[in-house]
């Protein structure tokens, strides 16, 4: 009778299972084998998390993603720079639910430019490996993991973005030619933009003709189109500024798990578990 029940109306039927977790799984991709491994070993050793595979560069990072489907990917930054941040958005687009999560020894600015570009988080490798798991877990959660020292810079970011909504900051588009694109795509005609602007169906006229000329195109609609793809190249570009991912969010510091009152576990330029000070 074990797993059986019998009802009120003395009928036998089967009693439900409980729910099964589905272990985390993990995806790590670093261009330096040691590194990967090391982070596999203090993964695996974790309960409900399963590290899948591991990927020494963005191609094969992307590939396994698409066959996988992790529920977390931990990329460090050297395979997101010169130019590859696009990779990001191409992961994304391939498993829409992974938290993409970026480690380095030290490189602010393209953890802000991943974050920017889709990321959840951002780890260093100077923290305690002993505090992996749990960050993993808080990533899947869709949690973000932003250090403290990123805070800053992240809230001067969204204190520049403009009321009407999100535009890269540095652009080669101005304010004006943004908000008509916006009301372009939302169907508004000259008369409706100037109405909206408070400008003369001229001046609308000449922004849309600078608009179409910056973009290379020869209609509102291709317009459209090419400037949400500018957007998207600018808001995830090299460039230090731009604007901010919706994923993102204030978490508490990450440097608390190296140590007490917020120390970290090594030397920028000798991670504390690269360097053998921690056991993994």
């Amino acid at each position: 009778m074990s797993g059986q029940v019998i009802d009120t109306r003395g009928q036998l039927r089967r009693r439900a299972s409980p729910p099964v977790e589905r272990p985390i799984r993990v995806v790590i991709a670093d261009h330096d084998g040691l590194a990967r491994s090391m982070m596999r070993t203090e993964l695996v050793a974790v309960d409900g998390i399963a590290t899948v595979a591991t990927a020494g560069d963005g191609p094969e990072a992307l590939e396994l993603v698409r066959s996988y489907r992790p529920r977390v990917l931990i990329i460090d930054t050297v395979l997101l720079s010169n130019g590859r941040m696009e990779l990001i958005g191409r992961i994304l687009s391939a498993s829409p639910a992974t938290r993409v999560v970026t480690i380095a020894v030290d490189d602010d600015r393209t953890a802000l430019a991943a974050l920017r570009a889709g990321a959840i988080g951002h780890l260093s490798k100077d923290m305690n490996p002993r505090g992996l798991g749990r960050l993993v877990a808080r990533a899947a959660a869709g949690e973000a993991l932003v250090p403290r020292r990123l805070v800053l810079p992240l809230l001067e970011l969204a204190r520049q973005l403009p009321e009407g909504g999100w535009r890269p900051l540095h652009s080669r588009l101005t304010t004006r030619e943004w908000e008509i694109v916006e009301l372009i795509s939302d169907g508004a005609s000259t008369q409706d933009i100037a109405d909206r602007l408070v400008l003369s169906p001229t001046t609308v006229y000449s922004h849309v003709k600078n608009l179409l000329r910056k973009l290379g195109v020869h209609s509102r609609r291709e317009a459209v189109i090419a400037a949400s793809r500018l957007r998207q190249e600018e808001a995830s570009g090299e460039s230090p500024t731009g604007s901010t991912s919706p994923h993102i969010a204030y978490t508490e510091s990450l440097t608390r798990i190296g140590g007490k009152g917020g120390e970290s576990c090594g030397s920028a330029s000798s991670p504390a578990w690269m360097s053998g000070r921690y056991r993994v």
